[in-house]
């Protein structure tokens, strides 16, 4: 707090000083007078003379100090000798100044800037370019532009480390559109930009969005200075891999070729990475063999994509191949390694190769931590190898640190869904017994798991539970009681519930609306969803896709074909596109009541709406 209350004081300050620049004391001849020569020795020259034999070498220790690097202690010969009503020299006073500076000791740099002034050091170009750099490496690059343009209106000029400090500092503080402003005043003076300019500038347009200027400041840097490393090309090639141009990232990955510019690790990685989420795998394994017949060492990066990209691609043997590579290499695995290779495996059912990791892992003194492990049991229960799952975890569950309540909030979502409720139960017992607090999501998922087996009491006492702990219900733990007691033909409890969550705040969504609408009608009550629907229409809220689809479900499961049809014509009225769900419920209905050529038609229509043509019968 302190610190930033110093740099608000400070930018006050620069603007303030600068406000008065044209003020009593700072008169245009005594400008003109400072500026005849701006690098003179004469400034300030009526105070040195009559400077004591004490001043002096105080001053020449708070400059010997400045030069060691210890600007505490310099600022402290400053502090006493300023007690004495002593001046120091010039030179000391620049020199303790940009040390402040360089330490983001504002307030007490700009105290000294100021007295500066009346010595005649403050036209000086060393002084404005020790401080502007000095400020631009402490991250400072308001302060930092504010005295350049202070420089300017003064006419001192600037040196070119001032530029390249500058331009620095606003590169890292993500200000690259402002960096680039300084590259183009440059060009526009015919100066030419330092080479660290241009390199700075490269690395930051590559990554903002617009790599054909970081190309083309690359292009000018090659001609330059002849500069030719490969992390600049790199920076350029991920910036075209970050947009998808593939094409010119392989033309600059030739033109590096052509130039003798060997490519290292991070060039494949980024290729391989580009093709790999282009669906190109085969070229991005080519490039893998590539890479290691040049003799580059694949970092855990290149694994971790190519892994990542296998398991999507459900090449399981291959995925587990680059893992044995890995070990092969020496290259130990990390966080991002392990849940890559972990949701390969999880997806594709492999427990036994999931199993020998951990204990791989384990044997190494490392176990996966609670995330890592979650998303195997996760996908493991996607896959429907729940057996797997409860294995895998009843093997692992004592290790330190692997399992949390994500973990069993996984576990937990994984057997309901599957409908084994009672082992989703049993974990989410054992998660309490284990001093684990059950988030919303566990909850969720069990009273989910619950009411659609029919355990409505159960899971409505899980409800109460979790509001007496402390855990509030969310929109989805609303919806999903609402369907069941809905479906359940309890109309009481489902007002209620509708009333309890406007009165939270949680308001109904479309989920909401949905849920109930579908329940109404599966519990036989279609008059009642009916009228769910047209309350809506009257409001003009609260329709989407979502709620047609459920009225148009439920008109189809009570054979009301012509209401179905009905209200599919009316959605773009309402505001609503048809889906792939809507059009399959239409279809299944009209079959259903033998209306054949109609459903053909429903089909065709949904095959046009992929071209973003609906036309409406």
């Amino acid at each position: 707090m302190q610190a930033n209350m110093l740099e608000d004081s400070w930018r006050n300050s620069i603007r303030l000083f600068s406000s008065k620049e044209g003020s009593t004391g700072d008169t245009g001849e005594g400008r003109k007078r400072d500026q005849v020569n701006p690098e003179g020795e004469d400034s300030g020259s009526h105070i040195f003379e009559s400077m004591s034999k004490d001043s002096l070498q105080e001053s020449s220790l708070i400059r010997s100090f400045c030069q060691q690097g210890k600007i505490d202690e310099a600022y402290r010969v400053f502090l006493e000798m300023k007690a004495k009503d002593k001046v120091a020299s010039l030179n000391a006073l620049m020199l303790l100044v940009s040390g402040l500076a360089r330490l983001g000791q504002l307030e007490n740099a700009f105290h000294i800037f100021v007295q500066l002034k009346g010595m005649g050091g403050y036209y000086k170009r060393t002084i404005y370019s020790g401080l502007i750099v000095a400020l631009s490496r402490a991250g400072h690059y308001e302060e930092a532009s504010d005295l350049l343009q202070q420089a300017k209106r003064h006419g001192v000029g600037s040196p070119m480390s001032v530029f390249k400090a500058l331009v620095q500092t606003l590169v890292k503080s993500g200000h690259s559109k402002a960096a680039y402003e300084l590259y183009v005043e440059l060009k526009s003076k015919n100066r030419v930009p330092d080479a660290a300019i241009l390199d700075d500038l490269v690395f930051a347009w590559s990554q903002s969005g617009e790599v054909d200027v970081a190309y083309n400041l690359l292009q000018e840097l090659i001609l330059q200075s002849g500069a030719l490393r490969p992390s600049l090309f790199n920076a350029v090639l991920k910036g075209y891999a970050m947009e998808g141009r593939s094409v010119d990232a392989v033309k600059l990955f030739k033109e590096m070729e052509s130039k003798n510019i060997e490519p290292n690790v991070i060039t494949y990685n980024t290729l391989i990475d580009m093709f790999g989420k282009s669906g190109n795998l085969p070229e991005a394994l080519r490039l893998y063999d590539t890479m290691k017949k040049r003799d580059i060492s694949p970092s855990v990066i290149t694994f971790s994509t190519l892994i990542n990209l296998l398991g999507r691609a459900n090449l399981i043997d291959e995925a587990y191949e680059v893992w044995t590579d890995m070990r092969n290499y020496g290259i130990k695995p990390n966080l991002i390694t392990y849940n890559t290779l972990f949701k390969a495996l999880g997806r594709s059912g492999h427990i036994d190769a999931a199993t020998y990791i951990v204990e791989q892992m384990a044997e190494e003194g490392v176990y996966p931590d609670s995330y890592t492990f979650s998303i195997l049991v996760h996908s493991l229960g996607k896959a429907n190898k729940l057996a797997a799952a409860k294995s895998l975890f009843d093997k692992i569950k004592s290790k330190p640190g692997v399992v949390d309540v994500v973990t069993y909030t996984s576990l937990v979502s994984a057997m309901g869904k599957s409908g084994f409720v009672d082992e989703a139960e049993q974990y989410f017992c054992e998660m309490k017994e284990r001093g684990l607090t059950p988030t919303v999501v566990a909850y969720s998922s069990l009273i989910d798991a619950l009411t659609k087996s029919g355990k409505l009491e159960e899971g409505y006492a899980y409800f109460e539970e979790m509001e007496s702990t402390g855990c509030t219900p969310n929109a989805v733990t609303f919806n999903t009681l609402i369907h069941a007691f809905a479906k359940a033909g309890l109309p009481d409890l489902t007002n209620k519930l509708m009333k309890e969550m406007e009165a939270r705040g949680c308001g109904p969504d479309p989920y909401t609306y949905s849920s109930l609408i579908d329940g109404l009608s599966k519990s036989g009550s279609i008059d009642a969803a009916v009228k769910v629907f047209n309350e809506l229409k009257s409001l003009g809220a609260g329709l989407t896709v979502v709620v047609c689809n459920s009225i148009i479900s439920a008109y189809v499961r009570a054979n009301r074909i012509d209401d179905a049809l009905e209200c599919f014509n009316e959605m773009p009225q309402l505001g609503c596109s048809p889906d792939d769900w809507t059009y399959r419920s239409l279809c299944f209905g009209l079959k259903q009541a033998g209306r054949i050529q109609e459903a053909w038609k429903i089909e065709q229509l949904q095959q046009l709406s992929a071209s973003k043509r609906i036309p409406f019968i």
